[in-house]
């Protein structure tokens, strides 16, 4: 009899989803896993460190990296079925050091493996590269916040928001901003305020899946302004298809020709795993 117990027991622990919460609240190395250029950020002095996550390494030519959390995480009970709810949040700033249009743009990412052996720079993002990008076969789910407009990719601008996967070209994307709503005698009035995403200064942005609206939304604003209760956009339905059962979250960023500096500053991610 106790062994039977101890085979359920077992069996039971292989098979369970357990909810993966943390807050990084500033950074120091731990709990990381750094691919590519990914480093903690130097100060000013170039010999400190800032605290910040940063994708890409001002020396380095089309400098690229990926930050994730160390472990995988559990995003779905199967890989036919849909996936767990979940929340991150993250405060971020993206510098040119040379010129405005340096690019190319930090992404926050879901990947199967934590491998970028197949990610390139420039408006790869880090992500992927010319023979792999579309291929449904990568499993990626990311959130782009591009400072390049790259036709090859029908970006709608050198300054936008976007929601992609499994390529670098998105399915939804707007540019980037946020929505502040105002009364107007006893009218609510929502009115667009645009911000420059490469103009060094921090910003917050919110992804959200919610398992039973089945529905992706992004909320962007400066770092001084509350959650707006309006998202920049809403994201396609089709995560049951995209994501595996298990999987990495972090950051990815790039830099074209010019030197960018692309630094998260704050990230918290919450799942509820054991809920479903």
């Amino acid at each position: 009899m106790q062994i039977h117990k101890l085979c359920f027991i077992a069996l039971f622990l292989a098979h369970a989803a357990f909810a993966v919460k943390f807050n990084f609240k500033t950074f120091d190395g731990n709990n990381l896993l750094f691919l590519g250029d990914a480093e903690l950020g130097p100060s000013s002095d170039g010999v400190g460190r800032t605290g910040a996550l940063s994708m890409t390494r001002d020396e380095t030519p089309f400098s690229h990296g990926q930050g994730l959390y160390i472990n995988p995480i559990p995003l779905k009970p199967s890989n036919d079925s849909a996936p767990y709810s979940f929340q991150t949040s993250f405060t971020f700033s993206i510098t040119p050091r040379t010129n405005p249009n340096s690019g190319q743009g930090l992404a926050f990412i879901i990947v199967p493996t934590a491998d970028n052996s197949g990610a390139s720079g420039g408006g790869f993002l880090g992500i992927l590269n010319k023979t792999n990008n579309g291929k449904a076969e990568n499993n990626l789910f990311s959130i782009e916040f591009d400072t390049f407009k790259n036709k090859e990719f029908q970006d709608i601008s050198g300054n936008h928001v976007g929601l992609n996967i499994n390529s670098m070209t998105s399915n939804v994307a707007a540019n980037a901003g946020y929505w502040v709503q105002t009364s107007v005698g006893k009218r609510k009035v929502w009115s667009f305020k645009d911000v420059n995403l490469s103009s060094g200064e921090k910003f917050t942005a919110w992804v959200e899946f919610r398992k039973r609206d089945n529905r992706i939304t992004v909320t962007l604003a400066p770092e001084n302004v509350k959650k707006p209760k309006r998202p920049l956009i809403q994201g396609p339905r089709e995560l049951n298809d995209v994501l595996l059962q298990n999987g990495y979250v972090g950051f990815a960023g790039a830099m074209g020709r010019g030197v960018e500096r692309h630094d998260v500053w704050s990230w918290s991610f919450e799942n509820d795993a054991k809920n479903n």
